[in-house]
């Protein structure tokens, strides 16, 4: 774990823009804007229909597969569908953003979509590959982008149309696959074979193509979420829960010495109270900042409380991190903000250091650094102390 360079920072601040904000997931997506994604999916079956009706209607040598009048009517039908469905894509995009619309258009559009379907699942037959393979693709589609109300409210009358549709066919009450006049077994008809695959392979590949990218931006999402869990929004260190798992995992390593320096800025209160919150932010990031440039990258910078900071300082002495925070203390010392009224503000930071063994746990570390640093603003503020066993003494004695 290391400190986030500018860059990364730019883009993780971009990434959040573009995926939380904007709302470019498809899964942040309006309703209505969903349905314009499943009316063009419509849209694209529809066409296909009427390339297949069309590719008939001009090769006689096919016609004595199918019932050439029922294949016109498809051609009429399916064109009468693909124009409903891009009417319908206006009102979704013109009414995107009207809650009331947005309540009651999603079923007319989708209830129109689904009509469609179920009429050309007949046709084709419906319990052929089509059909099915199109109904378990657009159900888990459904469901997973759109309420369940509005998708079991449309599942629910289409299961029920195609269980009696090979109801009758079944019991000889109504023709199966009406489009199709083939006798005999149809999986030995090439002209029925291809002519499946060619609806298949269409919504398999745009059913496929949209789990793909719902899959993907759920993973991009979850690291994002995963990635602000371990970083302060404001100054873009590592919180505390970051720290703690930085802290656990060299305890479990056991790797060479390493220091802990706690800071915390002297008088924040006074800088809220006296110039307001947005100078005690601003201070928040300019110190951040300036902790960032003075550490190598192989350290640990995080934000560990309100105006308290934590260095993890890796493979170091007790002599080198003194060093660092005297460092860190004058150069937070010079750092220039200055008020509404061009006051500049008085910035200062103690500091506590404690250095790791392995009989100690990385708490016990951690209270030692806070009690080092507690002799450092006892001290008049504005200090380096190192924690030792005489210091421990001194602050109990105070204590009492």
């Amino acid at each position: 774990m290391k400190p986030i360079s500018p860059v990364l920072q730019a883009l993780f601040k971009y990434d959040i823009t573009k995926y939380l904000v904007e709302e470019e997931v498809v899964m942040n997506w309006g309703v209505l804007k969903k349905c314009i994604l499943m009316l063009a999916l419509g849209c694209g079956i529809h066409v296909s229909w009427l390339i297949w009706d069309i590719f008939v209607l001009l090769n006689p040598q096919y016609w004595q597969y199918v019932n050439i009048s029922i294949v016109r009517q498809q051609v009429n039908t399916n064109s009468i569908f693909l124009l409903i469905l891009l009417f319908l894509i206006y009102p979704c995009y013109k009414f995107r953003n009207n809650l009331q619309v947005e309540r009651y258009l999603p079923f007319f559009a989708i209830g129109i979509f689904v009509f469609s379907l179920c009429r050309d699942a007949y046709v084709v037959g419906v319990v052929s590959p089509v059909s099915m393979i199109a109904y378990v693709s657009l159900v888990t589609v459904g469901l997973v982008l759109f309420p369940r109300v509005l998708v079991y409210s449309m599942l629910i009358p289409a299961s029920i149309f195609l269980t009696v549709c090979g109801y009758l066919s079944y019991t000889d009450q109504l023709a199966y696959a009406p489009v199709f006049t083939i006798e005999g077994k149809l999986f030995f008809n090439g002209f029925w074979l291809v002519s499946m695959l060619y609806f298949i392979i269409p919504i398999l590949a745009i059913c496929l193509i949209l789990f793909e990218i719902l899959l993907s931006q759920w993973r991009h999402r979850e690291r994002l979420i995963q990635h602000l869990s371990q970083i302060d929004p404001l100054t873009n260190l590592f919180n505390r829960r970051s720290i703690n798992q930085c802290l656990d995992k060299l305890n479990n390593q056991k790797p060479k010495s390493y220091a802990l320096v706690l800071l915390d800025l002297d008088h924040f209160k006074k800088i809220n109270d006296l110039y307001g919150h947005d100078k005690g932010d601003e201070t928040l990031i300019r110190v951040s900042e300036v902790l960032t440039q003075l550490l190598r990258e192989s350290d640990v910078v995080g934000r560990f409380g309100g105006e308290e900071f934590i260095l993890v300082l890796k493979n170091t002495t007790l002599d080198k991190a003194r060093q660092v925070a005297e460092r860190c203390r004058l150069a937070i010392q010079k750092i220039e903000i200055y008020s509404d009224d061009h006051q500049r503000i008085p910035i200062t930071a103690s500091f506590g250091i404690a250095l790791s063994s392995p009989e100690l746990r990385p708490q016990q570390l951690l209270s030692q650094a806070d009690k080092a640093l507690y002799q450092a603003k006892a001290g008049g503020r504005n200090l380096v102390k190192i924690y030792n066993a005489t210091l421990e003494g001194n602050i109990q004695l105070h204590h009492s």
